[in-house]
Order: C-alpha cells, then sequence, then structure tokens
C-alpha cells in the first residue's frame, strides 16, 4: 500500500521544480526517503501526469497503485471496447462471458500465448474501473411492453381530462431505519453499531396528473389502534391495519370505494367539472381486477400497468415516492438528533 506521506511527496515533486542537490537533500530530509526515490519522481514527472489523467478523464479505477500497462495493449483495447458496447445494449455480462470472449479475440489477434486467468481479469477490471453491478431482472424485458402499452394508453387517455387521470401506487416505509452511514473526524476509526430496525408499514400514494389533487395517504399497520394515535383529534390520513402490514385486495376495494370515489367526487365539485376517472394502478396480486373496480356505470374505472414495467412507466416510481421517504427520514433525523439532544438523548427517543 502507497503511504500517505509518499503520495504527498509524489504530488509535490511533479507540482514542483526540484533543481538543486540542495533542494534534493531537503526534501529527502522533510520526507525521509533517499536522494535517488526524489530524482526518480522527478524524472518520471511525465508518465506519472500521464497516469492521473487517464484515471481522471478515461475509465481508470482511482484506486490503483501501480502504473503498470496491459501485456498486449490491442487485446485490451478489442475486450474493452467490446464490453462497452455490450453495455450499451443493456447485454448482462459476467467475468466468465468476458473471459470467453477474450480468448476468442485473442485467436483473432494472433495472442497465442494469452490466458483469460483470474488474475487477468483481475487486473483488468481493476485497469479499467470496472465493478460488478446487480440486475434489475426487469428492464431488460420491459422496454418493449413499455412501448406497446404506452401506445395504447394514448388512445384511452383521449377521453379523459388529465384532472381525471389518477395514479397510485403503495410502497413499504421502515418508520424506525436510521442512516447506514455516518459522518466521523479522523479521530475516530469506528462507529457506534445499532440494530437494523425492521418495523414497517406500508404507504399508498395517488394523485392527478397534473398535481392538483392529492388524495390523502392510506397508512397500513400491525396494529388495530396504535398508542400514538390516541392523542391526535384527526389524522391527516387514512389509516388501516394488516397482520404484517401489507396491501391485501380488501384494504384496496375499501380504499377505493371509501376514499378515492368520494375524495374525487369532492375534487370535481370543487372545480364544477364532472367526467370520467380513469385510476392506473400496478398489475400487482393485491389488486383486485379492472371489472370489479369500475363503478358509477363506466365514470370510475381502473387500468393495470403491465407486469415488469414500474421502473419505466409508474408515475409515482419516478421519484415522487422516494422524496417522500426522503422527507420522512429527513424530519425523523431532526427529531431524534436536534430535538432531542437536550432532553432524554437520542437511543432513549428512539426506542419510544
Amino acid at each position: 500500500m502507497m503511504s500517505h506521506r509518499l503520495i504527498v511527496l509524489l504530488l509535490a515533486v511533479v507540482r514542483r521544480q526540484v533543481a538543486s542537490l540542495a533542494h534534493l537533500s531537503l526534501w529527502a530530509e522533510m520526507y525521509g526517503v533517499g536522494q535517488s526515490t526524489i530524482s526518480d519522481i522527478k524524472r518520471s514527472k511525465p508518465t506519472l501526469l500521464n497516469f492521473v489523467s487517464v484515471i481522471e478523464n478515461e475509465d481508470g479505477s482511482s484506486s490503483r497503485k501501480s502504473m503498470k500497462a496491459a501485456t498486449n495493449k490491442d487485446l485490451e483495447n478489442a475486450v474493452f471496447m467490446w464490453l462497452l458496447q455490450q453495455c450499451s445494449v443493456g447485454n448482462p455480462i459476467s467475468g466468465q462471458i468476458l473471459c470467453e470472449k477474450a480468448k476468442i479475440l485473442a485467436e483473432k489477434l494472433g495472442c497465442s500465448s494469452f490466458k483469460a486467468s483470474n488474475g487477468w481479469i483481475r487486473n483488468f477490471k481493476s485497469r479499467h474501473g470496472i465493478r460488478e453491478l446487480d440486475l434489475s431482472g426487469e428492464k431488460l424485458s420491459a422496454n418493449s411492453k413499455a412501448a406497446d402499452f404506452i401506445e395504447k394508453f394514448k388512445v384511452v387517455a383521449d377521453s379523459y381530462s388529465p384532472e381525471f387521470l389518477y395514479n397510485a401506487d403503495e410502497t413499504g416505509l421502515v418508520w424506525k431505519a436510521l442512516p447506514k452511514t455516518t459522518l466521523a473526524s479522523k479521530r475516530e476509526y469506528s462507529a457506534p453499531e445499532h440494530k437494523v430496525s425492521k418495523y414497517h408499514v406500508t404507504v399508498l400514494r395517488c394523485a392527478n396528473s397534473t398535481v392538483s389533487h392529492k388524495i390523502p395517504l392510506l397508512l397500513i399497520g400491525k396494529s388495530k389502534s396504535p398508542r400514538a394515535f390516541k392523542n391526535v383529534k384527526k389524522l391527516p390520513l387514512c389509516y388501516k391495519n394488516q397482520p404484517k402490514a401489507w396491501m391485501t385486495a380488501t384494504l384496496f376495494t375499501e380504499w377505493y370505494d371509501k376514499i378515492f370515489i368520494p375524495e374525487v367526487k369532492k375534487h370535481q365539485i370543487s372545480l364544477g367539472k364532472e367526467g370520467k376517472v380513469l385510476l392506473i394502478v400496478d398489475h400487482a396480486p393485491t389488486n383486485p381486477t379492472t371489472e370489479l373496480l369500475e363503478r358509477g356505470n363506466g365514470q370510475f374505472k381502473a387500468i393495470f400497468l403491465p407486469p415488469n414495467v414500474t421502473n419505466l412507466l409508474q408515475p409515482m416510481d419516478q421519484s415522487v415516492i422516494e422524496t417522500m421517504k426522503r422527507y420522512y427520514i429527513r424530519q425523523l433525523l431532526r427529531k431524534l438528533l436536534l430535538e432531542g439532544e437536550d432532553k432524554e438523548g437520542v437511543c432513549e427517543n428512539h426506542k419510544k
């Protein structure tokens, strides 16, 4: 590993001129190295600057400590360009597949001595800053389905006012969760651990396409009568309970009939407008069929998104739910860290 003092020395010598022997002696004494080390760094200035430039401006790994290049640059470039092409079209590439492709390219380039060993793939990843990512499992097959749905939806949506196009989506919220990382001073080498909370609720969000009407949140918890609600005269949301705090078809239908439809009708009265209403929801097992959600001789209808296109088409997934969670966590931390620090302490407040 390269020490911090040596890194500072490299930067200093590269950025300044070390001309005389007096300078060499002074710098050698300052950093505790030999004069020959200073001379070698000065002589390698162009190479060092080029190495840093590649790391900062190209696909290099900032954690590299060695400037050693690939044995066969042509093969290296061919494999890397092939990898970039495959990634650009969304093809999943594993280390084993990359090694097999490298062997094929090596044969074409006449590199008979090439072996796609574990050491080669490890060094290849290091030289180019390549990392492994989890596959979403949905995106590869989602694009074509999404395109088909969009074309069909355009035809359906023509008969609805934007004011009466709604989208609803539920999400899990770990309501006692604390951050997994923390800031610390350089004097601290470790952080106190805390158990990862598993207390969760389900939150259903719903709004129209113009964002002029937001349906009150539906909150699903485990407890039938949470103690936290006893001192609240009127909740700014609708609360339901379920043994696992999950959405069910029964709860969704109850929300649809008792919350969604009445709230939409109030909104229509306030606007002085009437019209058909369409609700866009996920194609989830917890949701009833579209036929069971039709009300008022077709005045209220629902349409399901195709399977596996949530990350592409679900409006509430385009940062709306994420933003809600960020606001919630911010308020939770504010209450624990800022409001509670002079009272019972963060840990005691968190337990409550």
